[in-house]
């Protein structure tokens, strides 16, 4: 009898719970929205904004001869990016970027972020600059930049480009960036950080 009773009690309290609700919520949609202002429009395609931090920025035109295949980055620090001991692999990637540095002072100049950038020309061979704008923890909203220049290229390359040393010393983790192909002065192919 006790094991009838107590769900039927329990089902009677718990019943108001699970009521459903009678309160009607108005059908919403931002495409029902009147605009409020007369003549105001709303913004028409996309525009080439200029990212914080910088003054000025290259044009882009992208151009489907040129791709960044895969980009990896990688936090040579072993104080904020310790490799777990059972994970050969990583461990021996600490080793691979570290090879060479023996004092101390060659291990701090080591330290910093990598980027490893696979990217290739489709086309015909041209002069081409492969670019990294980048910010840091400690610089705020100053944006840096670092460059490598490749003459009449074309097929695929992996370029490695390293904020590492004194710039990562005193400017800190690399926080967001952004990976582009330039030629001509004009970016024909990008990438960028989640927060860039």
């Amino acid at each position: 009898m006790r094991k009838l009773l107590i769900p039927a009690i329990l089902g009677f309290c718990w019943t108001p719970l699970y009521s459903e609700e009678t309160v009607v919520i108005p059908d919403f949609r931002p495409a029902k929205v009147e605009l409020t202002t007369n003549g105001a429009t709303a913004p028409s395609g996309i525009t080439n904004r200029i990212p914080d931090g910088m003054t000025t920025d290259l044009p882009v035109e992208t151009d489907p001869n040129f791709r960044l295949n895969k980009i990896y980055t990688y936090l040579n620090d072993p104080e904020k990016n310790r490799p777990p001991k059972d994970n050969a692999m990583l461990v021996y990637e600490a080793k691979y970027w570290n090879h060479g540095a023996v004092l101390e002072k060659d291990k701090q100049a080591k330290k910093g972020n990598i980027f490893v950038i696979n990217w290739q020309n489709d086309g015909r061979p041209e002069n081409l600059t492969v670019r990294l704008d980048y910010r840091q923890a400690n610089t705020r909203e100053r944006v840096m930049t670092k460059t490598q220049e490749y003459r009449n290229f074309e097929g695929y390359e992996k370029t490695v480009i390293k904020v590492t040393g004194d710039e990562y010393l005193r400017g800190g983790v690399v926080n967001s960036w952004r990976i582009s192909i330039v030629r001509d002065g004009k970016i024909v192919a990008q990438e960028k950080s989640f927060i860039w």
